[in-house]
């Protein structure tokens, strides 16, 4: 049986402190195309404007590749966190 990787699309605010896949309590949300993670910056930047009445800062829409997912990738995953399990990470796009 071959181990699959996969690739997921995620975001986050830029100049966010700490290393970036350190658990800070808020949950990261993951997407299965760029196009639905943009789609969701997108709206969350028009939320944010609009109730706040100023420009939201910079959002990175990121592309992550698991490692092939196993037993040991994913027990690293439950006990180390998400870092444990990406095996790579690029910013794709700064929205701001």
């Amino acid at each position: 049986m071959t181990e699959q990787s996969f690739v997921f699309y995620t975001s986050s605010s830029e100049g966010s402190p700490g290393s970036r896949w350190e658990y800070t309590g808020i949950p990261d949300i993951f997407y299965q195309s760029y196009e639905e993670a943009r789609d969701e910056v997108m709206a969350m930047r028009k939320e944010m404007a609009a109730e706040h009445d100023e420009k939201p800062g910079v959002h990175l829409i990121e592309r992550i590749e698991t490692l092939p997912v196993s037993q040991e990738t994913l027990l690293a995953l439950l006990n180390e966190g998400m870092g444990a399990f990406i095996k790579s990470y690029e910013i794709v796009e700064r929205v701001g």
